[in-house]
């Protein structure tokens, strides 16, 4: 390694961020519309991304919504897909949705998966009126109140 490497790591040392690791069960999956149930793995309270596994036991349908921002998804298990698209994620697939777009997000029975979200969620009437928008404030005072009524610990090592 040069003598500018040792002093670049010697910053990042310094600086950088930690390495962080979440173990699955570190934080509850706690119920959002339906039978879809959340867990909040990580919430950048800086540049307001989340990331959350969202997962089913039954078919379930989440409403209309737009996106703000860029949000991308994994399928670990099951499948799902939007009824405005032509084509349904199965395990290993990765999606990527960009601002603006709207969709209806359809999951079958046994699915689960992973979002990355950045910005917020606009949930959308029939007639595409503004119906709630949600945002990392919204899924974190969620995961919060799941806690309190189950008098669970309220994990603060999501915050990175």
């Amino acid at each position: 390694m040069s003598d500018l490497d040792r002093a670049e790591l010697a910053v990042v040392d310094r600086y950088a961020a930690e390495d962080r690791y979440v173990s699955e069960d570190e934080v509850p999956w706690f119920p959002w519309v339906g039978t879809i149930e959340i867990k909040l793995f990580r919430v950048d309270n800086r540049n307001g991304q989340f990331v959350l596994g969202l997962r089913s036991a039954e078919d379930a349908v989440l409403g209309k919504h737009r996106h703000r921002g860029v949000v991308t998804a994994v399928t670990l298990r099951g499948a799902w897909e939007y009824f405005e698209y032509d084509w349904m994620a199965r395990p290993g697939d990765y999606v990527r949705e960009n601002p603006g777009t709207i969709h209806t997000l359809h999951v079958l029975a046994g699915t689960e998966i992973v979002f990355t979200i950045d910005g917020s969620i606009e949930f959308l009437h029939d007639d595409d009126t503004l119906k709630n928008t949600m945002d990392v404030w919204s899924f974190l005072y969620l995961y919060q109140e799941h806690c309190t009524a189950r008098g669970l610990a309220f994990n603060e090592r999501i915050f990175y």
